[in-house]
């Protein structure tokens, strides 16, 4: 199946259904008819979908940012392995076709498979940590988005990746800031950096986005960080993701993080938390069956961490999730 004919820019793999080349194209002519506003849907993946409207020329300012951050030129390969339902699929294809990008749309799966070499590459986690060396070795630039990644992921790319000489990135945005505002290089830095025209602060334990050429003024998100300038942060959770126990708010993702630093190979596992009488919830560590020497190897890792930021309990078996497939940290 091939749609050439209908655009240069754009060709389908054979394994594209008609759907798929129907949702594609549909998305490609939105832009090609240069509407002068879109309606983009959030994720819902923190809470209910909404709907919004949003100007093209804030779309084309994060295109441009994302171009410039990438280096992003005319006639270079790329490929969409995301669904055009969502807004980073939508705005790839979107940024393909203003930049004036080869773009092979590829069939929603874990594994996407495209032919021959790519400049740049954007997939989820899920399909970062399926793809095989040999499919790194055949791209330049990968950016991970859509979901937080965990350390336990991050090490296992790094070393899938070792050799081939690809770059990989991790995006941090949202659909209200039309995608990505901020990137870091996994391997380098647990520190994001802002894209061209973004600038944040901190309100409290909050990230606070300005981003005026793409519509967005002191937006106060549920993310909580570090920000360690205008254009610098660290992500530490979701502020409504956090546990409080015994007065204490701890991040999940920070004690993954700690423990990824001090125990790089553990067993996949995560953190989480269950009710307590006396503290409210107590943190919780959900892991695979263990093996006598890595369940001893869990417990001296988590010993070097401060009491309050200690696990009260490792709970073994099939990790429980979510009805989205993501970790379910509350009972």
């Amino acid at each position: 199946m091939d749609a050439r004919g209908m655009n240069p820019l754009l060709s389908f793999h054979p394994d594209c259904d008609q759907q798929r080349m129907d949702s594609v194209l549909s998305a490609a002519a939105l832009w090609e008819a240069n509407t002068p506003e879109f309606i983009l849907q959030t994720s819902g993946s923190t809470g209910a979908p909404k709907t919004f409207v949003v100007q093209r020329t804030h779309v084309w300012a994060s295109i441009q940012a994302t171009a410039l951050a990438f280096g992003l030129q005319p006639g270079m390969r790329t490929a969409l392995a995301m669904e055009v339902a969502g807004t980073a699929g939508r705005l790839m294809l979107w940024r393909a076709l203003a930049l004036g990008m080869n773009l092979q749309v590829l069939p929603v799966v874990r594994d996407p498979k495209w032919e021959g070499n790519l400049d740049f590459l954007a997939v989820v986690p899920q399909q970062a940590i399926a793809l095989t060396s040999s499919a790194y070795a055949r791209v330049k630039t990968v950016l991970l988005g859509g979901a937080p990644l965990t350390a336990l992921q991050e090490s296992a790319l790094l070393s899938r990746v070792r050799g081939t000489g690809v770059l990989l990135y991790h995006g941090f945005g949202m659909t209200e800031t039309l995608t990505h505002i901020a990137l870091r290089r996994l391997g380098e830095t647990t520190d994001y950096t802002c894209l061209p025209g973004v600038k944040v602060e901190q309100l409290g334990e909050a990230l606070v986005i300005d981003s005026p050429e793409r519509g967005v003024h002191s937006l106060q998100t549920e993310d909580a960080v570090a920000v360690h300038s205008s254009t610098s942060f660290r992500w530490l959770g979701r502020l409504d993701g956090a546990i409080l126990s015994a007065g204490k708010k701890i991040f999940p993702a920070s004690i993954e993080a700690a423990l990824a630093s001090v125990y790089p190979d553990h067993p996949e596992g995560f953190a989480g938390c269950i009710p307590h009488e006396a503290w409210g919830e107590a943190l919780v560590w959900f892991s695979v069956p263990l093996q006598e020497e890595e369940r001893r190897k869990l417990k001296d890792a988590f010993q070097t961490f401060p009491a309050w930021r200690r696990p009260k309990e490792c709970k073994e078996g099939p990790l429980p999730l979510t009805s989205s497939g993501k970790w379910k940290r509350r009972p």
